[in-house]
């Protein structure tokens, strides 16, 4: 089961890293619609790389939520790992809330970018802190036993 779990972990921090890059790349290259309609913005077909940020900011927000249901299910290897990818969730969410509050503002505000960039960068590191404690789990349990010691 932890085996799955990594996978999944694996495939979040993939997506952030996608999700970074077309970030960037929007904020250097990227054209904005002029709207403050959340609607508009949405079905603004102009720049393609700010739209598959947009939608894939969705994408993670659900396989976000898929994990963190997952763990509180009972398949997390450890039990703090459901808090841990908790937090993911919650720093997700929070990433997704900055990246609304910038499009309503007419993708003008470096207030609400800042802002879910620090989401962001905390969605990183709740996904990598919880990486590690699977293959931690992973490793202690795929370790051969050692035969004890006769006196």
């Amino acid at each position: 089961m932890a085996f799955r779990f990594q996978l999944w972990l694996r495939g979040i921090t993939m997506l952030l890293a996608l999700q970074f890059l077309l970030g960037i790349w929007v904020n250097l290259f990227g054209t904005f619609p002029r709207t403050t309609s959340l609607a508009t913005a949405l079905t603004y077909t102009g720049d393609p790389a700010l739209t598959a940020h947009m939608l894939l900011a969705v994408v993670i927000v659900v396989v976000g939520f898929v994990v963190a249901v997952v763990a509180f299910l009972g398949s997390a290897p450890d039990p703090r790992l459901r808090w841990i990818l908790a937090g993911g969730l919650i720093s997700t969410l929070f990433a997704y809330e900055w990246g609304v509050r910038l499009i309503l503002a007419d993708f003008a505000s470096n207030t609400d970018s800042f802002w879910m960039a620090v989401g962001f960068i905390a969605a990183v590191a709740f996904y990598g802190i919880a990486q590690t404690m699977v293959a931690a789990a992973d490793a202690s349990r795929s370790r051969p036993l050692r035969p004890a010691k006769v006196a």
